[in-house]
C-alpha cells in the first residue's frame, strides 16, 4: 500500500514539474526581436550602422544628435549604434568583415562601392527582399539611384548626392590682377601663375589627393578618360594625348609651386583656402557648412569647374545604403527607409548633404539653402566614376601612378601605360 502511495506521489510531483515549466517559459522573452518586428518586449535590437561623416563635424552631430533619437522614438525596441570610421578606412574595414564575419548591419557606402560588395554577396538585394521597396524608389532622385543597381537589381538606396565645384578666394585673385574666377583650364593655368608672382608663400590650387575623385574631372574636361566606354581597357584612354596632355600641366603647376594640398603635413586644403594657403580649389557642399560653422567670417565664392575641350565636367559623387544585415533585415529596412525620408534629408540638406528625396528637394527650407544653385548646374554634367567592381583597386593604381607622376622626375607617358597595363590585368581577373 505504502509502495502503490510512493509511486502515485511521484507521479503527481513530476506532473507539477512538468506544468511549472511550461508556465515559466511563456514570459522569458526568448523570442527572437527580428520575429517580433522590433516591437518594445522587453528585449532591444541594436542595428549597427557604419558611417563615414567626419567625427564632430555637422553632419555628424546631426546624425546621432537629431536623427537617430528621433528614429529611435519613432520605434521603440529599436537602438541604433552609430561607428564614424574614415573613408578609406571603412572600405577596407568592410573588405576585411566580408572575409571574416564582422560585418555591420547597415553602412553608408561611396557609390562606387556597391558593385564590389554585391560581386562578393555581401549585400541584400533590396527590391526582392521588401515589398515596399518601389514606393520608397520611386520618391527618389533617378539619377542617383541607379548608382546603387547591378544588373537586374538595386543593392542599395541613395542617401545623397553631390558633385564639386571651384571655390575662389575673391581678395587673393583681386590682389594678384585677377577680377573673376578662371571659366576655362587656359585661364586657370594662366591665373596659377599670377596668383604665385603675389603670393610666393601660398598656392594657386589645392588638391587634397590624387585619386579618381580628384583627377577625371580634368582628364574628362579635357577630352580624356581612364576606360573605354565598354569599360574592357584603358588603353588609348588613360594613355591618350588629350590625358597626357593635362597631367602634364598639372605636374608642372606642382613643380612650380602653384599646387599643393596631397602630401602628408600639406596644410589641409578647405582650411587653408579660408585661411589663404590656397587661392583656388574645387570641393563640395561640405566645405560650405565647413566654412560656416568654423570660419564664419570668410566670404567663400563659387563658380563652374574650368572647362576644356570637352566642357566642364566633374565627378558625380555621393553614397548609397547598404544592408548587410542577415538577421535583422526588417529593422534595418526601417532605418534605411527613415533615413531617406523627407524629414531626415531635409535634415542634412539643411547641413550641405544635397537631398535624393523629391520631396525634400521642394521643401521650402531646402530651397532656402542659396549655395546649392552652383552645384545643382555642375550636376547637369557631371559624370559617374566607372562602374566596375575592381574600380577600388583601379583607383589605387591611379593614385600611385599620379603620386609617380608629380614627385618623381619620371616620364608622363611611360609613367601613363604602365598604369595602362596594370589596370587591363585588374580588369581581365575581375571579369
Amino acid at each position: 500500500m505504502t509502495n502503490k502511495w510512493s509511486k502515485l506521489s511521484l507521479v503527481i510531483l513530476a506532473m507539477l514539474l512538468v506544468l511549472t515549466a511550461c508556465g515559466s517559459g511563456a514570459g522569458t522573452g526568448n523570442e527572437s526581436a527580428s520575429e517580433s518586428g522590433g516591437k518594445a518586449t522587453g528585449k532591444q535590437v541594436t542595428l549597427t550602422f557604419w558611417h563615414h561623416y567626419s567625427t564632430a563635424s555637422p553632419e555628424e552631430k546631426t546624425l546621432t544628435g537629431v536623427l537617430i533619437p528621433k528614429f529611435e522614438a519613432e520605434n521603440p525596441g529599436i537602438k541604433v549604434k552609430a561607428v564614424a570610421i574614415p573613408w578609406e578606412e571603412l572600405h577596407k574595414k568592410l573588405q576585411i568583415g566580408g572575409s571574416g564575419g564582422d560585418l555591420p548591419d547597415v553602412a553608408r557606402l561611396d557609390i562606387i562601392w556597391v558593385p564590389e560588395f554585391q560581386k562578393r554577396g555581401l549585400l541584400q538585394p533590396l527590391d526582392e527582399k521588401f515589398s515596399d521597396f518601389n514606393d520608397i524608389a520611386k520618391g527618389l532622385l533617378e539619377g542617383p539611384l541607379s548608382t546603387a543597381k547591378v544588373g537586374e537589381h538595386y543593392y542599395g538606396l541613395p542617401l545623397n548626392t553631390n558633385t564639386k565645384v571651384l571655390f575662389w578666394n575673391k581678395e587673393m585673385l583681386t590682389q594678384s590682377g585677377i577680377d573673376k574666377a578662371p571659366e576655362t583650364a587656359e585661364e586657370f593655368f594662366a591665373d596659377l601663375a599670377q596668383i604665385k608672382a603675389k603670393y610666393d608663400k601660398s598656392w594657386g590650387y589645392g588638391e587634397p589627393a590624387l585619386q579618381g575623385w580628384n583627377i577625371l574631372p580634368w582628364i574628362w574636361s579635357n577630352g580624356g578618360d581612364v576606360l573605354s566606354p565598354d569599360f574592357t581597357t584603358a588603353d588609348g584612354f588613360l594613355n591618350s594625348q588629350a590625358t597626357i596632355d593635362i597631367v602634364t600641366k598639372l605636374k608642372a603647376a606642382y613643380t612650380s609651386g602653384q599646387l599643393a594640398g596631397f602630401k602628408p603635413g600639406d596644410v589641409p586644403v578647405t582650411e587653408g583656402h579660408a585661411g589663404g594657403s590656397y587661392a583656388m580649389m574645387a570641393e563640395g557642399p561640405w566645405a560650405v557648412a565647413q566654412f560656416q560653422s568654423q570660419f564664419g567670417d570668410f566670404t567663400f565664392e563659387m563658380a563652374s569647374f574650368p572647362k576644356g575641350s570637352a566642357g566642364s565636367i566633374q565627378v558625380l559623387g555621393g553614397e548609397d545604403l547598404g544592408i548587410f544585415s542577415k538577421d535583422k533585415q526588417e529593422e534595418a529596412w526601417k532605418f534605411v527607409k527613415f533615413m531617406v525620408s523627407e524629414a531626415a534629408q531635409v535634415e542634412m540638406g539643411k547641413i550641405g548633404q544635397i537631398p535624393v528625396n523629391l520631396d525634400a528637394m521642394e521643401n521650402n527650407e531646402i530651397k532656402a539653402v542659396a549655395y546649392y544653385a552652383p552645384f545643382l548646374e555642375q550636376l547637369k554634367t557631371a559624370k559617374a566614376r566607372p562602374p566596375v567592381d575592381s574600380w577600388p583597386q583601379i583607383d589605387g593604381v591611379l593614385s600611385d601612378t599620379m603620386s609617380s607622376i608629380f614627385m618623381t622626375d619620371k616620364d608622363v607617358k611611360a609613367e601613363l601605360d604602365a598604369a595602362v597595363s596594370k589596370i587591363d590585368g585588374l580588369l581581365k581577373l575581375n571579369n
